[in-house]
């Protein structure tokens, strides 16, 4: 069975390729051409034959792509280290600082909070990720209470002071 194929295949092949060039088993003429094939390729079978002539080291295994695409299940499955997990864990870890300060404008605070902890949310399910996404958990819930309390306090404030 022939596999469609996507970018990350196409490129692979086309590094193969420019080594190929680079190293002398490839014309400039002849690099083009294949480079046109590559890059309009749907299937696994359009690159294996842009490389079948040249020797073993520039050869591509489709069966590579394969193995990616079990990654990439296992990974959402969070068997594997998920690199959006990551950023999001970082992104709650600065709202969640950013939202402590934040917490003195009357209900700003609150809302830095807030996507801080929507954001800290998917970190929790990735190993090493749990410490950022646990700090900016915390810290956003910190300026949220913070918030609550500020405006109580300016509320009760002018309560006072009528």
């Amino acid at each position: 069975m022939d596999e469609r194929i996507g970018h990350e295949q196409r490129t692979k092949v086309l590094d193969l390729l420019s080594r190929a060039l680079a190293e002398g088993y490839l014309e400039l003429a002849e690099y083009e051409e294949r480079m046109t094939v590559v890059t309009s390729a749907k299937t696994a079978s359009e690159l294996t034959r842009q490389l079948a002539d040249l020797p073993i080291p520039f050869q591509w295994d489709p069966r590579q792509h394969r193995v990616s695409a079990m990654q990439v299940q296992a990974t959402a499955r969070g068997t594997v280290e998920n690199p959006a997990a990551h950023t999001m864990a970082t992104a709650g870890l600065v709202l969640g600082v950013v939202a402590i300060p934040m917490s003195l404008c009357l209900g700003v605070g609150a809302l830095f909070g807030i996507a801080a902890i929507f954001l800290a949310r998917p970190g929790l399910r990735t190993p090493t990720a749990q410490g950022k996404a646990m700090t900016g958990l915390i810290l956003g819930c910190v300026g949220i209470v913070l918030s609550i309390g500020f405006i109580l306090l300016a509320y009760l404030g002018d309560a006072v002071a009528a």
